[in-house]
């Protein structure tokens, strides 16, 4: 283990005592300004990391050089920082704890590695940096560059204890992940939250929604799939914003899978893993499944993360008669909750369940799919 790494590690199950201002302070003012003015920040329910990488790899494919940030990884930490060029990342820790000493604040896991992106973006002169943010965008670490491009990716509940109950709530998090916007591009948003948008964010110069977009290239945003409503919001992105490329230019690039989100590792039979973890993303998980398989049974590998909503998951895929839960065993990833919780409701609604390991996943003969959270999706790819 690197000293990087070691010091990562040590954060890793402790809270940073961050301030942003003192967070802030690790820049110049011009370092500042040449994040502002260079960064798209991706924030949203679900969706922000296959916007944020698909976006990266369209930039990239145009030959303009980007940086992306995203989290969580699943593996290694260096997923989190996604660039062409080599990165030597030992040489960022003194500064990093150089910073600390001086201020005499603990880093958490995600700032560290967030100031780590900044530092590796502004050292390469690179031309965009992609910044997914972590959680909401009012208080989180990524706020401090107050981009002026922003892209929403979706909003429903998550993180409610944080962010509110209320889809006003979590919305207005969201959109003052900075508080001068010159461009928003919204993806799949009800016309009502639109409105909204349009109406009471007086720090947003001008809004361009998906639904809108491709209803003048003729294409209904009911009849395409999550995973192509996030790559449309990429191509609308970078098509508006970029002078020199076209939609059909942009359309054109092949795009890799993004890891652990509809990532399909077997076709026959289809199985796919994926980090859904809230309801809105499970439902748009199974529907889209159900798009390219019509399997009368389906397999569902489960294991939630501490702290998530699951009854209304558990509740959403025992109304189905297709679906048969599979429940990953305790102690198979980082934080896992306890599957004696899960089976206390299964119990009381009296459906069926089998407690399985992972191993039980890879060798299943039915169309399966692994969900539940990132972490148990990176334990996963640590196996195979």
């Amino acid at each position: 283990m690197s000293s990087l790494e070691s010091y990562l590690h040590e954060k890793s199950n402790k809270r940073g005592n961050k301030n942003l201002n003192q967070v802030r302070s690790f820049f110049s003012e011009n370092d500042l300004e040449i994040l502002q003015n260079n960064t798209i920040s991706v924030v949203g329910t679900n969706g922000k990391s296959s916007t944020a990488l698909n976006i990266h790899n369209l930039l990239t494919s145009l030959n303009l050089n980007s940086l992306v940030f995203t989290s969580p990884h699943l593996v290694d930490f260096k997923e989190r920082i996604g660039t062409q060029e080599n990165i030597p990342y030992d040489e960022f820790l003194d500064n990093l704890q150089l910073f600390e000493r001086k201020n005499n604040l603990n880093l958490g896991y995600f700032e560290a590695l967030f100031l780590m992106a900044c530092q590796i973006f502004l050292n390469n002169n690179l031309d965009y940096f992609i910044c997914e943010a972590g959680i909401g965008g009012l208080y989180d670490t990524t706020s401090i560059i107050q981009s002026k491009r922003v892209v929403l990716t979706s909003i429903s509940h998550d993180h409610t204890e944080l962010l509110g109950n209320e889809i006003k709530d979590i919305l207005r998090q969201k959109l003052y992940i900075s508080k001068n916007i010159d461009w928003l591009f919204t993806g799949d948003i009800s016309k009502e939250l639109i409105n909204s948008i349009n109406t009471d964010y007086k720090h947003i110069n001008l809004v361009n929604n998906l639904r809108d977009y491709l209803q003048l290239k003729e294409i209904s945003i009911n009849e395409i799939s999550t995973v192509e409503k996030n790559h449309f919001l990429s191509v609308m992105t970078l098509d508006l914003l970029l002078e020199e490329s076209t939609f059909d230019e942009l359309m054109n690039i092949k795009l890799p899978n993004n890891p652990g989100r509809f990532e399909i590792i077997q076709n026959e039979p289809l199985k796919i893993i994926d980090g859904a973890h809230n309801l809105e993303g499970v439902k748009s998980l199974l529907a889209d499944f159900n798009r390219i398989d019509d399997s009368p049974l389906i397999d569902l590998f489960i294991g939630f993360k501490k702290g998530k909503d699951y009854l209304e998951i558990l509740n959403l895929i025992t109304r189905e008669t297709n679906y048969r839960i599979n429940l990953i065993q305790d102690n198979t990833f980082f934080e896992q909750q306890e599957v004696a919780k899960i089976i206390e409701h299964l119990d009381k609604i009296q459906h069926k369940y089998q407690i399985v390991s992972l191993k039980k996943f890879i060798e299943n003969k039915n169309p399966s799919i692994l969900l539940g959270s990132l972490y148990l999706i990176g334990e996963f790819k640590k196996d195979i």
